[in-house]
């Protein structure tokens, strides 16, 4: 902890200091080889107990211990102290008695200023004002959007509460709240995984006025950037596996079609045993087949025939096509539709292609059975959305995170492209992916597609989009 001129310490719930600044050293004469307890009186000592107590309780409350400082004289000293649940640590900002005073009085004057706060409404940002000793004396409109609460419910609480929304690795509030009482400013990036479609990521910075006694906290939406972030490390990726798919297509394509008419021939004098082994070597190959295909519409734009779909249609001839193996594993697979001639504009065999993979994929993680769900409906938004819901094992917060990345997979005999492939395409048809996941409860996949309205399908003609793909 850098030297600051506010004593800042970080204890235990027993007093033991396990991080301290330079103002704090020299205030308590600490020996940096091994700083130790902080040195109370008995009453301190019985009061600091129920103190932690309150704290845990309360996540932030302060007290006045007698405390031996540099003289190895007891002085009394106020504690402001806010409590990180995550890692169960104490970050203390100390005061003198006399600082105390001024504090209260600053204190006392902040609440007035806040009866004015009502004009942060009219920042385009999320802001949140609390006092000296770290209690939230009122947000803006956007802050409550954020934090998704309502005014009444974060006033008057702790500052750290402004995080209880979020996700956060352990011991960041432990970090930020010590930067910020210590060096007067501090900030912390923190992600909100309550929404179903999308993860979004938040910039939360907090500088302390010293001028007018205030914390300001701001919080800055990164969704966009950290999309684009990630929608470039995709395409990276993605671009590895162009240069190897086009090293690799003419070195595989041709002997594997040599293969299959070999095996064919072979077939026409083989007994019945002969056959079903070369019916194993016929499948494999067609495995091989579908893989550098993948790779290939990976690789590389693709031209692509669009045409009008019926999108219910299509999903109902999935579902039939896919039946008979789910009963075989004990599967039932059911549809529900609030929507009937729904339209889009695509590839009907790559959709079906993408369908019958996230199926597949869904019935490979229920071992014991259940039910998928499929489900389609529309709002007002010109939006179609296709929900792909399974009851199976599934997935942790790592494998979230990278399910839609090349050759990454948790199969021991998977490629880890299927799903690189059900995204691409779902993005050729202007479409967007999704997947929200718990594990030993089963695993939702969102897809949205833009509805063609009736004007949209009578102008519909033979066109180039984007250079890459053809529309008729």
């Amino acid at each position: 902890m850098k030297s600051t001129s506010s004593p800042t310490l970080i204890l235990n719930k027993a007093g033991k200091i396990l991080n301290v600044n330079e103002a704090a050293i020299n205030l308590f004469n600490l020996n940096l080889t091994y700083i130790g307890y902080l040195a109370m009186d008995e009453p301190s000592n019985f009061k600091w107990t129920k103190f932690v107590k309150q704290l845990q309780n309360d996540l932030r409350s302060e007290e006045i211990f007698n405390i031996r400082t540099v003289g190895n004289d007891y002085e009394m000293l106020s504690f402001k102290c806010f409590y990180d649940p995550n890692t169960e640590e104490i970050v203390a900002q100390i005061s003198t008695l006399n600082d105390d005073v001024a504090h209260k009085l600053y204190v006392s004057q902040a609440h007035e200023r806040a009866q004015s706060f009502n004009a942060y409404d009219y920042l385009p940002y999320a802001v949140i004002v609390s006092d000296a000793s770290g209690i939230i004396l009122g947000l803006n409109k956007y802050a409550e959007m954020f934090l998704k609460v309502e005014n009444s419910q974060l006033l008057h609480k702790a500052h750290q509460h402004i995080f209880d929304s979020f996700t956060l690795k352990k011991g960041q509030i432990t970090t930020y709240l010590s930067k910020l009482m210590g060096e007067k400013h501090a900030s912390i990036h923190v992600v909100d995984e309550t929404q179903v479609s999308r993860t979004c990521y938040y910039e939360i910075s907090s500088i302390f006025d010293e001028y007018n006694n205030i914390i300001v906290t701001v919080i800055n939406d990164e969704t966009e950037k950290k999309q684009l972030q990630h929608k470039v490390e995709h395409q990276q990726a993605l671009n590895v596996v162009g240069q190897m798919a086009a090293s690799i297509a003419h070195e595989i394509r041709n002997p594997l079609t040599s293969l299959k008419g070999f095996t064919e021939l072979l077939k026409l004098n083989a007994d019945d045993e002969s056959r079903m082994y070369l019916s194993v070597i016929d499948s494999e190959l067609q495995r091989m087949e579908q893989i550098l295909s993948e790779l290939l519409v990976l690789s590389k734009p693709t031209t692509m025939k669009v045409e009008l779909l019926e999108l219910d249609h299509i999903v109902k001839q999935v579902i039939e096509f896919m039946l008979p193996d789910a009963l075989m594993k004990n599967i039932m697979i059911q549809y529900i539709s609030t929507s009937n001639q729904v339209y889009i504009g695509g590839n009907e065999n790559r959709l079906k292609q993408v369908l019958m993979n996230l199926i597949k994929n869904a019935m490979e993680s229920m071992n014991n059975g259940g039910t998928i769900t499929v489900e389609m409906a529309t709002n007002d938004c010109a939006i179609v959305e296709l929900m792909i819901k399974d009851e199976g094992v599934g997935m942790d917060s790592t494998t979230l995170q990278n399910l839609f990345q090349p050759f990454y997979t948790t199969k021991s005999t998977g490629t880890g492209l299927g799903l690189a492939f059900v995204k691409k395409v779902i993005e050729e048809h202007e479409g967007v992916i999704g997947v929200s996941s718990e594990l030993q409860k089963g695993t939702c996949f969102h897809l949205q597609f833009p509805i063609y309205t009736f004007n949209q399908m009578d102008t519909m003609e033979v066109s180039t989009k984007d250079s890459a793909y053809l529309v008729t």
